[in-house]
């Protein structure tokens, strides 16, 4: 069965920027898992379903969508932070606006019973993931404290919500639904 994810991805300039980020860490820790998907933020996380079972989603989530005043919604990315679990990424600035909307797509999918509902381990904290699993501990360290020094600061719209599929182990975009 299928495997998918939806996700905000960012403006084509804001994508290299962080992909060069990740090269970096590459370059420097050998760490390349975060590169397996494209830059992005997770709105719903991996989960199977039929192919069906996804349009009848997607169809369900574009009424949502155009129900929804998000008119010139903007995502601020504001600098970098880290979760203890060896993930390095750029953290977003708070925005309930969009954590609403976020909230609203999660009802949305956890209603079309999907997959088991399971509680939810964490809090949702919207992040862009630099690196993350592959990077080793020691390594981890030393990016953190390099990378805990810098600023960066850009912001972009929402445009659409991407449907990601795993494909031969990368990530994909499948097809996108417009805000």
């Amino acid at each position: 069965m299928p495997k998918y994810f939806f996700a905000i991805l960012p403006s084509t300039i804001i994508l290299n920027e962080i992909i060069a980020f990740q090269k970096e860490i590459e370059a420097n820790f050998g760490s390349v898992h975060a590169q397996k998907i494209p830059p992005h933020v997770t709105i719903i996380p991996p989960f199977h379903c039929e192919e069906q079972q996804l349009r009848d989603f997607i169809e369900k989530i574009s009424l949502f969508l155009n129900g929804t005043s998000i008119i010139d919604l903007k995502i601020h990315l504001v600098n970098f932070q880290r979760f203890e679990g060896r993930t390095l990424f750029i953290d977003i600035a708070k925005n309930e606006t969009f954590e609403k909307l976020c909230k609203g797509l999660k009802l949305l999918f956890n209603q079309q019973k999907i997959i088991k509902q399971r509680v939810e381990k964490h809090f949702f904290i919207p992040h862009i993931t630099i690196a993350n699993k592959d990077i080793k501990k020691r390594d981890f360290k030393v990016a953190w404290e390099d990378f805990k020094a810098r600023k960066y600061q850009r912001s972009f719209g929402l445009e659409s919500l991407a449907v990601l599929e795993l494909i031969e182990e990368k990530w994909e975009v499948k097809t996108t639904v417009a805000f």
